[in-house]
């Protein structure tokens, strides 16, 4: 019986993907794990902003009935505190402490405002010397903390929320709306917890395989969170409003910009007129 010209190499092709699965290997294309196929910071990197804004901004398009109930969820319990932010803020400025305000000064409040965050994914970059997972999650965190601080500043003046310093006593109810155009009262949502929210988001998913990274990364959020109610810049909606779009951000991100992390993996491969397969591991 004569077998038509690549036939066997169709069989080996199946066979591999045969083995694969069954071996619960993950297939994947062979140009994702090419050593070349380095992450770095250059025009492509920069030109990805766009895209990836977009993709966030069309993202609740595609929301499956999943999405939405989650996303139903976080509107009601916000509309619930909001009715309560004058007394969680006066409990909260009630209980505050010397300790409490200088650990939120110089300890937690950096991680929002990126004084801290930024140079801690700047190490994690320069750890990626030979490790491109690394370079990964460091840029794709700093593209969660530009874009996010960004929508959170727009958000600001869409709102123009009164902030509980702006009036004595502070009122959780005053709003000026879009307009007029000025800088001022742009409480909602909180820029601090947005990005911390959205980088913890970022190294939760890049490292998922390291559970301690994510818990340790959403914490910091979190406390960035009540160090703003703390230091009397916030209500507990701006919080919680901030923390919800940082993670919807970092999430969408994380999910455009890295593939499932996984310890092995065997892909088939045709470049340059070779066909073979890659059996790939990590070690870290």
């Amino acid at each position: 019986m004569n077998k038509k010209p690549g036939y066997h190499l169709q069989l080996l092709r199946h066979f591999a993907l045969f083995m694969a699965i069954t071996l619960g290997f993950r297939s994947e294309t062979y140009t994702q794990q090419l050593p070349g196929d380095k992450i770095t910071f250059n025009k492509k990197y920069l030109a990805s902003y766009w895209h990836d804004s977009k993709q966030i901004v069309a993202a609740p398009f595609h929301w499956k009935a999943k999405q939405w109930s989650a996303f139903a969820g976080i509107v009601g319990v916000t509309a619930a505190v909001y009715f309560y932010d004058n007394e969680i803020f006066d409990f909260a400025q009630r209980n505050k402490s010397e300790f409490g305000t200088a650990a939120s000064r110089y300890a937690i409040e950096p991680f929002g405002s990126g004084l801290y965050s930024i140079p801690v994914l700047g190490l994690i970059y320069l750890t990626g010397i030979n490790n491109n997972r690394h370079k990964k999650v460091a840029l794709t965190g700093l593209k969660a903390y530009l874009i996010s601080g960004g929508t959170a500043v727009v958000a600001k003046h869409l709102f123009h929320r009164h902030r509980p310093g702006d009036h004595d006593p502070p009122d959780a109810f005053l709003w000026d709306g879009p307009y007029p155009f000025r800088i001022n009262h742009t409480a909602l949502p909180s820029g601090h917890t947005t990005t911390a929210f959205a980088i913890a988001s970022v190294l939760a998913h890049g490292y998922k395989d390291k559970l301690w990274i994510g818990i340790t990364a959403y914490s910091v959020a979190t406390l960035v969170g009540i160090s703003r109610i703390n230091d009397g810049k916030h209500w507990a909606t701006d919080v919680l409003t901030g923390a919800a779009l940082g993670t919807f951000i970092g999430t969408v991100l994380s999910r455009l910009n890295f593939k499932e992390n996984s310890d092995f993996s065997l892909s088939l491969y045709e470049r340059d007129g070779i066909n073979g397969f890659c059996l790939t591991f990590s070690l870290d």
